[in-house]
């Protein structure tokens, strides 16, 4: 008996069905109960792999504050697939070739002789991808803030702020004490694990740089921005009243900042960038947050 004709997999399969079908219909399903999550991930899994997901849809799982998820439908392939958006589709970052006209928190982390030991080479390129990290989502509309939690002292990072979500970007090398001169000189770029389901890493590869993925890393901090907005948006419906000032500190990640949203913002211009942000998190991935 082959394994799709197995009463296991043939009552997994009549689920994923019924799940991809009232998501056509209703557009949101929630699970709530804790005790379901794993029966429910194999559920979707058997839906992803057996191809159940309609045309040009995925189906996405979007954590709720008391518990349990909310299902719906995004549009396109998953951002976890080997094949999700190339260097050329993506947004194309500047990287700047001399560390000149630096964002203050990456000039206040130049200075830090304690955060990103690491030699002066690697260091220095360390530096430049979070300038042009930082440049690129000011200009976005975005706010950049001094990160303090690192877990090693040859890590550094900023945090970038999109719509009351703050993503700590943190830089290291990849293997810090290798003797091998190539494989010690590459670097590794983190957000952190708030969304332990979504891509959060990026290394060097023969296939591209890190500096070929800058693009993709700011668009998935849209991405987990327009997915926080979803759940606070959720718990707003069942009583639960939102901070959208306050950022997501999911998965005991905590980020402390002393930095502002945007430099010499005042306050009304801040509010005016976070509406900004807004239309452009839509306009780009075109899908309401709401």
């Amino acid at each position: 008996m082959s394994y799709a004709e197995r009463p296991v997999a043939r009552a997994r399969r009549a689920k994923a069905t019924e799940l991809v079908e009232r998501l056509l219909t209703e557009g949101r399903v929630r699970v709530a109960d804790d005790d379901q999550i794993d029966a429910w991930r194999k559920v979707i899994d058997y839906a992803k792999r057996h191809g159940l997901e309609p045309p040009g849809k995925r189906i996405e799982k979007v954590p709720l504050g008391a518990g349990g998820w909310e299902l719906y439908l995004g549009e396109g392939p998953h951002p976890n697939s080997r094949s999700r958006k190339p260097a050329s589709v993506a947004s194309v970052v500047p990287v700047p070739t001399r560390l000149t006209s630096l964002h203050p928190v990456v000039a206040a982390l130049r200075d830090a002789e304690e955060r990103l030991v690491m030699p002066p080479a690697l260091r220095r390129r360390a530096l430049v991808l979070l300038q042009a990290l930082a440049a690129e989502a000011e200009r976005r509309g975005y706010g950049v803030q001094e990160c303090r939690t690192y877990y090693s002292p040859r890590e550094g990072g900023v945090s970038v702020v999109v719509e009351g979500l703050a993503c700590s970007v943190t830089v290291k090398g990849e293997f810090p004490q290798s003797t091998n001169p190539e494989r010690a000189a590459r670097l590794v770029v983190e957000l952190d694990h708030g969304h332990t389901s979504r891509p959060g890493r990026w290394r060097d590869r023969k296939s591209g740089t890190l500096e070929d993925s800058l693009g993709v890393i700011l668009e998935e901090i849209e991405v987990r921005a327009v997915h926080e907005a979803q759940r606070r948006a959720g718990g707003a419906s069942q009583g639960e009243t939102p901070d959208p000032l306050a950022g997501s500190h999911e998965g005991g990640n905590e980020t402390s900042s002393t930095g502002s949203t945007g430099r010499g913002a005042s306050g009304g211009s801040r509010t005016m960038a976070r509406g900004h942000c807004a239309e452009a998190v839509l306009r780009r991935h075109g899908t309401s947050p709401w």
